[in-house]
């Protein structure tokens, strides 16, 4: 699939200076906008340093269940340590295709900034593959910044393709940068 880079220190740093001060806000809203009823078990698909993943967990109080998968034991090493205040996160490394996490257990997937770093040639496979993880009528929620190859027509033709029927696609301006925000139903 696609070579594992793990962060250098200073982008570990600035990604969670950012994520807990300035841009806390930013995650905090699209987090809530999933409107979540805290019984969910969410798969947070590129979890990265936990910026999301944090804020995901804190709503699952009603028993829901957090799935964190990385490729990057950097990463794994950083949401392990900031989050481990939380019971109801489980920690997974790896491809989403090979992965062993079951097939039709995940009311949602969330992948924030996650799909611009998979080559093109390897969406198809990943998409597939998080069909195949969500529960009938389970949703995707992807958000993508706009450009780096990757257009909102490749979202919806690789999520048509993976059985997933759009609700809605959105572009917004957060800040300075322009967003893709798609959010995809298993049939």
């Amino acid at each position: 699939m696609n070579k594992v880079q793990n962060p250098p220190p200073l982008e570990v740093f600035l990604t969670l200076i950012l994520g807990q001060t300035i841009l806390r806000p930013y995650y905090q809203n699209f987090i809530n906008g999933l409107d979540l009823n805290g019984n969910e078990k969410i798969l947070d698909f590129g979890s990265g340093s936990g910026v999301c993943s944090r804020h995901i967990a804190n709503q699952l109080k009603k028993g829901g269940q957090l799935d964190c998968l990385d490729i990057s034991e950097v990463w794994q090493s950083v949401i392990r340590t900031n989050l481990k205040r939380f019971t109801n996160v489980n920690y997974h490394l790896g491809q989403i295709t090979d992965v062993d996490l079951p097939d039709k257990s995940y009311d949602m997937v969330v992948a924030h900034f996650v799909f611009h770093e998979i080559p093109n040639t390897a969406c198809s496979a990943v998409m597939n593959s998080i069909a195949k993880k969500l529960k009938p009528s389970g949703r995707l929620v992807i958000r993508e910044p706009h450009g780096h190859n990757l257009e909102i027509a490749d979202l919806k033709t690789w999520a048509q393709v993976a059985g997933l029927k759009e609700i809605s696609i959105q572009s917004r301006n957060i800040m300075v940068i322009k967003l893709m925000e798609c959010i995809f139903y298993k049939i």
